[in-house]
């Protein structure tokens, strides 16, 4: 039989195969255009792309030889800035510095921060860390000496003497932790001096470190505080309000000490910088900001003692239950009108409503937090209507961070109650309003029982979420023992202390209490979705 060029079946020409080498030969040109087309311009671009960060890498550490970064306590931030400012201006070198306590920056540097040097407020901690074997050997020096000052922000407080904390004239006096910075633990020494610290001691409101200190004078919110000296000067002169400088002898000396990190052991920027703060430009900027000379044979500071007791870890737990319990009552009440009048209105106000409700959601705590701080401080309108009514300032107090968590944790009670009134529809009220039942009524007898999970629910994130809070709780709480150090401060001071055992427990409780919650909320939702489907939803 013949073969035909074409096979004519089921209405379908089929036509004869190419000879294998003409297939070949088009299919490797096609794949060759394409390669040529797609392929080869990709190739180049990740060589492109290679090549660049290769040469990123090589300026990054070419420009990491010109750059340190430098961890420095708070009460020298002023002068540190301005000694930079003047070495930056007569070398192409660069540094970068970062603020905080001695005990956060310490802790941070055990735990591996990438810091080339540490610039303490005392000697004990750069002397542990050149124990570890953290530091370059022969490398740590007293960079100065700190001096302490009483100072109040109000000029006519007339702070210079001791009388203003004899007297009592007063309601809050601000120090640094004394179980954290050294500045604090002068404040302390000096008030047992003076045998002030047990009389003294229910007005004490502890800031993190002595820049925190420095803001609650500054605010206005204590009356006074014990700050560093360099804090206030400038030029020999006070810059605000008035001050007493505290005497050298009635408290340990602040010998300060600074030292090399391993990391910066070869760095050619560090090691031009810790020359320069040793220079007679350098002491003299020193002086403008009333440090006194350093003397590196001077006997070390004594260390600080962590003195937290299971008992404060207790009383921080039952304030802060205390604080949860109060915050999530006040915020059912105030959150159930608003989610009502979010879920049901259709006014143009409800976008902007609903949006500042949310607000808490992604601003920052500490932005909320110093804005509150202002608004209930003794300038700002709430303080001012406070005051009027005899009530005093709120900062500082149990019922402030009451305020504070209020608004806080808001968006997290308004949005479970506003989407349970949403899922009910409008059939249930619309059968209420036609049995000519109240308002109180329907909502007690119709919105509750059926809305009854998202109330549940909005309760246990308020409470959970206050439980939680910590940056907003520093900025308008401090440190007060029984009266503002709740679990998540306590935390924290443990860790800068470096006692871990206690942060530990406190840690463990709070891993326990976030599992009960999500595990309760998990309980709930099931329940909801089996009674939706009972009912045929």
């Amino acid at each position: 039989m013949q073969t035909s060029l074409f096979v004519i079946g089921q209405n379908e020409i089929k036509r004869p195969m190419a000879p294998s080498f003409y297939r070949s030969f088009y299919y490797y040109h096609h794949c060759y255009r394409r390669y040529l087309r797609y392929r080869l311009p990709r190739l180049f671009g990740a060589v492109a792309v290679f090549a660049l960060l290769i040469v990123m890498l090589i300026c990054s550490a070419n420009s990491r030889a010109d750059q340190a970064l430098v961890a420095v306590a708070s009460n020298f931030n002023a002068p540190m800035q301005r000694i930079v400012a003047e070495f930056e201006a007569q070398s192409s070198h660069r540094i970068t510095l970062t603020f905080g306590s001695s005990g956060k920056i310490y802790a941070q540097i055990l735990n591996g921060a990438p810091y080339d040097a540490f610039f303490s407020a005392d000697q004990d901690r750069p002397q542990r860390l050149e124990s570890a074997g953290l530091t370059v050997a022969t490398s740590r020096f007293t960079y100065a000496t700190g001096r302490l000052a009483l100072w109040a922000n109000n000029s006519t407080a007339q702070v210079n003497n001791a009388e203003i904390i004899r007297a009592g004239n007063y309601n809050k006096l601000a120090l640094a932790n004394p179980t954290l910075a050294p500045y604090g633990q002068a404040a302390q020494q000096t008030l047992t001096h003076l045998g002030l610290a047990q009389p003294s001691q229910s007005h004490w409101v502890l800031g993190e470190n002595i820049g925190q200190v420095y803001q609650f004078v500054k605010t206005n919110n204590a009356d006074a505080g014990f700050v560093a000296l360099a804090q206030i000067m400038t030029a020999g002169h006070i810059k605000d309000g008035t001050a007493w400088v505290v005497p050298s002898h009635y408290h340990q000396p602040i010998l300060q000490d600074a030292v090399v990190l391993t990391r910066g052991s070869n760095n050619p920027a560090l090691l031009a910088f810790m020359a320069y703060v040793k220079s007679a430009q350098a002491q003299a900027i020193l002086n403008d900001f009333g440090y006194l000379t350093a003397n590196t044979q001077s006997a070390p500071v004594a260390s600080v003692n962590n003195t937290s007791t299971i008992k404060d870890d207790i009383a921080a737990i039952w304030l802060t239950l205390k604080l949860a319990a109060t915050v999530t009552i006040i915020l059912l009440f105030i959150s159930t009108p608003i989610a009502w009048w979010l879920a049901r209105s259709r006014s143009w106000l409800r976008g902007p409503v609903s949006a500042l409700v949310t607000l808490p959601l992604i601003l920052p705590p500490t932005v909320l937090g110093f804005y509150l701080l202002i608004a209930m401080g003794p300038s700002g309108p709430i303080g001012q209507l406070t005051q009027q009514l005899g009530i005093g300032l709120l900062p500082f107090t149990f019922w402030g961070l009451v305020i504070a968590s209020v608004f806080y944790s808001l968006p997290f009670v308004v949005q479970p109650i506003q989407n349970a009134i949403v899922s009910m529809g409008d059939a249930p009220l619309e059968a209420a309003a036609t049995l000519r039942a109240s308002p109180w009524d329907t909502f007690c007898n119709v919105v509750l029982p059926q809305a009854k999970p998202g109330f549940f629910t909005a309760a246990i994130l308020g409470f959970a979420h206050t439980i939680g809070e910590f940056g907003v709780i520093l900025m308008i709480g401090g440190n007060i023992p029984e009266e503002t150090r709740v679990v998540s401060v306590q935390i924290y001071d443990h860790v800068e202390a470096l006692n871990y055992g206690h942060a530990h427990a406190l840690s463990a409780i709070m891993i326990a209490f976030a599992f009960s919650v999500l595990l309760a909320l998990n309980i709930l939702n099931n329940k909801k979705a089996n009674a939706r489907l009972n009912i045929g939803i």
